[in-house]
């Protein structure tokens, strides 16, 4: 009984689980759309240098998806990731980060597609070389271009990867490639557009590469002034003012220089300075936290996993035992009606072939009744004939009762003749009186004896009439049933 009611939850549960897909389906959307509006805070908080509220935000958001295993949540998480612990420096982190990205991505389905593959190596790429990992960054960076050239990416897509591959130009030396490129994304990128900065601020570093100071210098006053209109990327904005610091203390520009430096200084105190140890400890005092709970989930998980496992065997068990309890309880069903079927079937059988042994018998009846019948019939009219001499020569009445008497008995056989022709062919009356209609008594009789394939002198002695007498009942007959010259009389009658 229990084993039936184990059964019958699991198939309630089953019932339950396909009824809820579509509203699961509908929270992964929403899931998917929350998850949307938390990355885009997280990365307008990167933006404005709000490193800790961004990091505790994505760890936020991973927790909150952690029930639902939202691989696609996870990889854009982890991609935000690698840049947080890139800026503090934390190159164990961000390698971890970036492992951690690739991970999803192949789980989530993203790398099978080029567009999601090249954003994963461009991520990967730009990690390694704020970690200073040039080859391995160049590395990634090349998979990246590779794949925006083979996939004819339009150049709003492409900018991104080529600005990196310039900056990773100018950073191992090779200026004369960097500055091809650089003028490629000048002449699509205008001042106004978000990652004007950006470029500025590259073409200040290979010009300063270069030794071109003033060039260099220009280009990172206009990377500030960018900056400062797009109200974004102030982190970028402590390092520009530290560059033109330094330019302008080579120029002999002291007091701008000062006024530079010093204002570099309290930006990054403000957000990295005297904050900088903290917010690194509190990375790390955050990061142990999670590790903390995230053991203690995967300690937990290990737990259910081992529960669920033991029910789930347990289950299995009884699963098997009621299958083949069911299995024998089938076979000995089938084994059961087959075997009443056969008895069946035989009883059947047994029942027609007596039927069919009786109507042959009644068959064989009738037709030795109807050839004693005729018998009689030729010995009474021998009879008659007899009497009729006797008649001329005796009384009158006496002869009269015997042929009254004969008659009376001949009328009788008649009837018992009926009766048995009926148990063996017990619809032939009605139905050729439903399809024929108008045929008479004594149409029937000849019908009936026709059936029994007697002859027309047969049937002429066992009615007591003329063999003419016979065929023009036979010629009537075939009128009133309608039928051809071509038609045969016994054919058709037997038929019926």
């Amino acid at each position: 009984m229990n084993e039936m009611r184990d059964c019958w939850k699991l198939y309630i549960s089953t019932v339950i689980i396909v009824l809820l897909l579509p509203f699961q389906s509908k929270g992964n959307d929403t899931l998917m759309e929350y998850s949307k509006v938390e990355l885009k805070a997280v990365d307008q908080l990167i933006g404005t240098a709000f490193y800790p509220e961004a990091y505790d935000k994505i760890w936020s958001l991973m927790s909150s998806t952690d029930e639902a295993n939202n691989s696609r949540i996870k990889y854009r998480a982890y991609k935000r990731l690698t840049l947080l612990y890139s800026i503090f420096y934390d190159s164990l982190n961000a390698m971890n980060s970036v492992d951690s990205m690739f991970f999803y991505a192949k789980k989530s389905g993203i790398l099978s597609t080029s567009y999601g593959k090249q954003k994963t190596y461009y991520t990967a790429a730009h990690t390694y070389r704020m970690n200073r990992n040039f080859d391995k960054a160049r590395e990634f960076l090349n998979v990246a271009r590779q794949l925006l050239d083979a996939t004819k990416r339009p150049f709003d897509e492409k900018f991104y990867v080529l600005s990196e591959e310039a900056h990773l130009h100018t950073l191992t030396g090779n200026f004369e490639q960097s500055e091809k490129i650089l003028k490629e994304i000048s002449a699509e990128v205008s001042p106004t557009h978000s990652y004007a900065a950006i470029l500025y601020s590259m073409w200040g570093d290979l010009y300063t590469q270069k030794g071109k100071i003033k060039e260099a210098l220009a280009y990172y006053y206009k990377s500030l002034k960018a900056v400062d209109e797009h109200k974004r990327r102030l982190g970028l904005r402590v390092e520009l003012l530290k560059k033109a610091s330094q330019l302008n203390s080579q120029l002999g520009n002291y007091k701008k220089a000062y006024q530079e430096m010093t204002a570099s200084k309290e930006l990054g105190d403000q957000l990295f300075g005297s904050q900088s140890a903290r917010n690194k400890k509190l990375f790390e005092i955050k990061d142990s936290y999670r590790k903390t709970i995230e053991e203690n989930k995967q300690y937990r998980k290990e737990q259910e996993l081992k529960v669920l496992k033991i029910e789930q065997e347990t289950l299995q068990q009884r699963l098997i035992y009621l299958v083949s309890l069911l299995c024998v309880t089938v076979l000995s069903a089938v084994f059961i009606i087959s075997l009443l079927k056969v008895k069946h079937q035989t009883k059947q059988q047994l029942l027609e072939e007596r039927s069919k042994a009786e109507i042959e018998i009644k068959k064989r009846e009738l037709t030795v009744t109807s050839l004693q019948l005729i018998e009689k019939d030729k010995l009474l009219q021998e009879i008659k004939e007899g009497l009729e001499d006797v008649k001329q020569q005796k009384s009158d009445a006496a002869v009269e009762r015997i042929n009254k008497t004969i008659n009376l008995n001949t009328a009788k056989t008649w009837e018992e003749f009926e009766t048995r022709f009926i148990q063996v062919n017990s619809d032939f009356y009605d139905t050729l009186n439903t399809i024929h209609s108008s045929l008479t008594r004594n149409d029937l009789k000849l019908c009936a004896l026709i059936k029994l394939n007697f002859s027309s002198k047969e049937i002429a002695q066992l009615l007591g009439i003329s063999t003419d007498s016979v065929n023009k009942g036979r010629y009537r007959l075939r009128k009133k049933l309608g039928l051809h010259r071509d038609d045969n009389l016994f054919t058709y009658i037997s038929s019926i």
